[in-house]
């Protein structure tokens, strides 16, 4: 994924936009692992530029709010208070609360993990 690539994903995610895993979880109660995987490319794309090209007040703040974003729509989805169901969450969802910490970390502190160390593995049918 090229780095224009990985703006615009992340740019459709903050502005909660069609397309988009914060979209499909705020506005669908769904959770797609299509999305979920492009919006972890598009962090792991962005963390690799971060090496050449240093951090951006921009893009930092548009990955942390739509990081936080997602963590209070899995919080929601638990809370008994809260109307939020989401449909079709995965089971295993602290293995992609890892995956994501993971690319938070890539591109905050340069911390790369292994894909192989990861017990989620990307799907097949998933590019």
């Amino acid at each position: 994924m090229t780095v224009s690539e990985a703006k615009t994903i992340l740019d459709k995610n903050a502005f909660c936009q069609e397309g988009s895993l914060r979209e499909s979880l705020c506005e669908d109660c769904f959770f797609s692992d299509e999305y979920f995987w492009q919006f972890y490319d598009c962090l792991i794309a962005l963390a690799e530029d971060v090496k050449e090209n240093g951090l951006t007040v921009e893009i930092t703040a548009k990955i942390l709010g739509v990081y936080n974003r997602i963590i209070q729509m899995f919080m929601f989805h638990f809370d008994p208070n809260d109307l939020v169901e989401i449909r079709n969450f995965p089971i295993n969802y602290p293995n992609y609360l890892e995956r994501l910490n993971g690319a938070v970390d890539a591109y905050l502190r340069g911390v790369f993990v292994g894909e192989e160390l990861y017990e989620l593995q990307r799907p097949r049918d998933i590019q």
